[in-house]
């Protein structure tokens, strides 16, 4: 199944279908239970490129921002586990220097308390 393109609005049905084609089902239980308010759209790999060398990343990136979409505040652990997926995506796409180097700017970037449209749980951050 093909990911939609940076920037699209993504509805919960295609939400469904990816995670589905993609065995995410955890993940599609925890949208499906509490769909976030803002609607889901990725940038790609956040104040990143959406490649490096040749390597497409961008999916890897995609399902990143749509596990930080759905987070909830003080979801420590599950915030770590996506970084750490997000950082063995990108080395099994074969680029395993540059996963340190996004996994290392995640952790720092992506905090909860930076209420960024990069941050932890930016599809919930209505305030």
């Amino acid at each position: 199944m093909e990911l939609p393109e940076k920037g699209k609005v993504v509805p919960l049905e295609e939400i469904a279908e990816i995670c589905r084609a993609y065995g995410l089902s955890d993940l599609w239980k925890k949208i499906e239970n509490d769909p976030p308010p803002i609607p889901f759209k990725s940038d790609g790999c956040s104040l990143w490129s959406d490649s490096w060398q040749g390597i497409d990343l961008y999916p890897a990136c995609f399902f990143h921002d749509l596990k930080y979409w759905c987070g909830y505040p003080g979801e420590a652990a599950q915030r770590l586990i996506a970084d750490a997926e997000l950082m063995i995506d990108i080395a099994r796409a074969g680029a395993p220097r540059m996963a340190e180097i996004v996994f290392a700017g995640v952790r720092v970037g992506g905090h909860e308390a930076l209420k960024r449209s990069v941050s932890w749980g930016f599809g919930r951050q209505t305030d």
